[in-house]
């Protein structure tokens, strides 16, 4: 009977981290299940960068110093030059994980359920076959909670006839008027022809992909963006809640990704707290950690169930960036803030909602 050092549920970005981040520099065995085919995911993961996301910097495929938020009548312009925005492709991001020293026996199949033993877990997986393992890191999807704000995108790459975009700052919300509904369009510019445009939905609710594509192409119609090609297309749905799974009583069982909450509600960014979670995991000798401080977890619950119970537009969004420079932006953003940001991020918020929310 082979037992594995430790077996990874999920080759999404936290599972392909463990991988590199724990095990990368070991001669151990790791088994690992993911039931899709990781070699047809391509989408991008955006982050600032921060202190703990350096040693990837070989494999950022593009840094944005400016970016701007706002609407048809106004933009707010941020710039950061020691910390700017940044993108990973899930191609790079897998390809630099799966090149370690450690043997990753990858099994395309679904884990079924695990069972403890006395020092190991029996893996039973879709087509009825057994695996052991001594550890277990699980990044499976967290369940989803009825009522609760989702982050759902659809977004499409672009190669233009014409040289149209500003390579050099991003669209990091363009908010459009969905009677109710908070949208935005984000635009990735990789060079002067070619970006990524996403259509983005704060929601209770998913939508099919033509509602998205069709806020996409009354964008690209407004800015007269008529002759391009669409060369492929990403979507995905982010929760906006601490989508915390139970914590298990055996320490060798450890939820990893956003199923453990590392996801940062208020903003939908999860990629570089993922990767902090598995940093934080291997320098604590694998005990639990909880990568977002209390009071920014209150702030972001405060900040959630604001916009859950008011009819927001954008509006709060952009007076946000007006009242921070690029700066206090990315640490707000990042989970960084100091107690003078976030005194800012609060006068910032419509006063009495922002009052009734807090004493909820």
């Amino acid at each position: 009977m082979k037992i594995y050092k430790a077996a990874i549920i999920g080759l999404g970005p936290s599972g392909l981290a463990v991988n590199k981040i724990i095990y990368g520099d070991t001669l151990n065995e790791v088994i690992a299940f993911e039931n899709e085919d990781i070699n047809k995911r391509d989408n991008y993961f955006g982050f600032w960068l921060t202190d703990w996301m350096k040693p990837f910097e070989n494999i950022i495929e593009k840094k944005w110093y400016e970016w701007k938020i706002g609407n048809k009548n106004i933009n707010v312009t941020h710039i950061n030059i020691e910390k700017p925005y940044c993108v990973i492709s899930f191609k790079n991001w897998k390809n630099f994980c799966l090149n370690t020293k450690s043997k990753l026996d990858i099994k395309n199949k679904k884990v079924v359920k695990y069972i403890s033993k006395k020092n190991y877990f029996k893996i039973i997986t879709n087509d009825n076959k057994e695996y052991y393992a001594e550890k277990i890191y699980d990044s499976r999807s967290a369940k989803e909670k009825n009522g609760e704000l989702l982050q759902h995108f659809l977004g499409v790459n672009l190669t233009t006839e014409d040289n149209i975009f500003n390579e050099k700052k991003l669209t990091l919300m363009h908010f459009t008027n969905e009677n109710n509904i908070l949208h935005f369009i984000y635009i990735l510019p990789f060079s002067h022809n070619k970006a990524l445009v996403e259509s983005t939905v704060f929601s209770k609710e998913t939508f099919d992909d033509s509602w998205y594509r069709e806020r996409i192409k009354n964008y690209l119609k407004l800015n007269n963006i008529i002759n391009f090609k669409e060369t492929s297309m990403e979507k995905g749905v982010i929760p906006m809640f601490f989508a915390e799974e139970k914590k298990s009583t055996n320490s060798n069982i450890i939820n990893i990704g956003i199923r453990s909450g590392a996801c940062k509600p208020s903003t939908g960014y999860a990629f570089s707290f993922l990767i902090k979670q598995i940093q934080q995991l291997k320098k604590s000798n694998y005990n639990y950690v909880n990568v977002h401080k209390f009071l920014e977890r209150k702030m972001d619950k405060i900040f959630i169930n604001f916009l859950k119970n008011n009819n927001e537009n954008g509006d709060s969004f952009i007076k946000l960036a007006s009242n921070l420079n690029g700066n206090e932006f990315q640490s707000f953003m990042m989970g960084e803030s100091n107690l003078l940001t976030k005194i800012k991020i609060i006068k910032s918020m419509p006063l009495i909602p922002f009052i009734k929310e807090v004493f909820k």
